[in-house]
């Protein structure tokens, strides 16, 4: 993404970089740099579709409609154009392809509550980035608080990061889990990928949809820079230099290498009015009866 902004704009005078930190961190900070009036970077961008709801309520955010926005689904651009879904990919089940074959492939998001998994299951801790929030929040929409009480009873580990999971499927340290396409893609027998036994499954109740979104920071350094960014991001050409292996463009013009079409595809878009409503209860009562409260 970098190289392909920098090399189109540099000789204009313009260039991005990016800084990558955990979702909450960059919230405390964002929200301390408000108060203070001193806002250090010119783009937010997070995995987090209440969050940014939030902030784009609270007017934390520069409006800016891009040109690009008509070849997005209505639903991917905030309310008065405070931001934009950049970016989306599979958050699903992965497995260790060397000891995990045939019937014992996952197919269910239930399948990871058979008791033979015991002590084998991965999963992305709650408490820890918005990404990991969405798989609370589709366990307790699609199977109700009754999937963490009996998951308690497989003594899953819960991990920093869907990449510590992704991980542990490669390793075979865990032999299932909760992973996301962009790791298990990247690293899997995919096209483009490095050949790694981490293999992808499609639950039948679907795949939950996670969607990047990218914003204008209110007062930042460059807000004019940050304008040009956004509709760069927002193109055609921007999308294609974005959604690589493992993610996904939500262009409606735009079909991912490796084919997929979300029309195809099964998948789970939820509410960000509700996940924002239900995110702090929903997580403290998932980590109760995971029995990491």
């Amino acid at each position: 993404m970098t190289q392909a902004f920098n090399a189109e704009y540099k000789k204009h005078g313009l260039s991005v970089r990016i800084e990558r930190v955990q979702s909450g961190q960059q919230l405390n900070l964002y929200e301390q740099e408000l108060r203070a009036g001193k806002v250090s970077n010119d783009i937010m961008d997070l995995v987090d579709p209440g969050t940014f709801l939030g902030l784009n309520n609270q007017g934390k955010f520069t409006s800016h409609c891009s040109p690009h926005y008509k070849d997005y689904p209505e639903w991917a651009i905030g309310k008065n154009c405070g931001y934009f879904y950049y970016v989306a990919y599979y958050q699903y089940l992965t497995y260790n392809t060397d000891s995990v074959k045939g019937g014992d492939i996952p197919r269910s998001w239930n399948d990871l509550l058979d008791p033979k998994w015991k002590g084998k299951v991965s999963l992305p801790d709650p408490r820890i980035g918005g990404g990991h929030y969405y798989f609370v929040f589709t366990m307790m929409k699609l199977f109700g608080p009754q999937w963490f009480e009996k998951m308690r009873g497989n003594e899953p580990l819960l991990v920093s990061s869907h990449g510590t999971v992704n991980s542990q499927m490669m390793s075979g340290e865990r032999l299932v889990g909760v992973n996301i396409s962009v790791l298990s893609r990247r690293d899997g027998k995919f096209p483009g990928g490095k050949g790694a036994p981490v293999g992808e499954s499609f639950p039948k109740e679907g795949v939950t949809l996670l969607a990047g979104g990218m914003a204008v920071t209110k007062n930042g350094p460059n807000t004019a820079g940050g304008k040009v960014f956004i509709e760069w991001a927002s193109s055609l050409a921007g999308q294609k230099a974005i959604a690589r292996l493992g993610h996904l463009s939500l262009r409606k013009d735009y079909t991912s290498d490796a084919g997929d079409n979300l029309s195809k595809i099964k998948y789970n878009w939820w509410d960000p009015d509700e996940m924002l409503k239900q995110r702090e209860p929903w997580t403290k009562e998932a980590l109760k009866l995971l029995g990491s409260g």
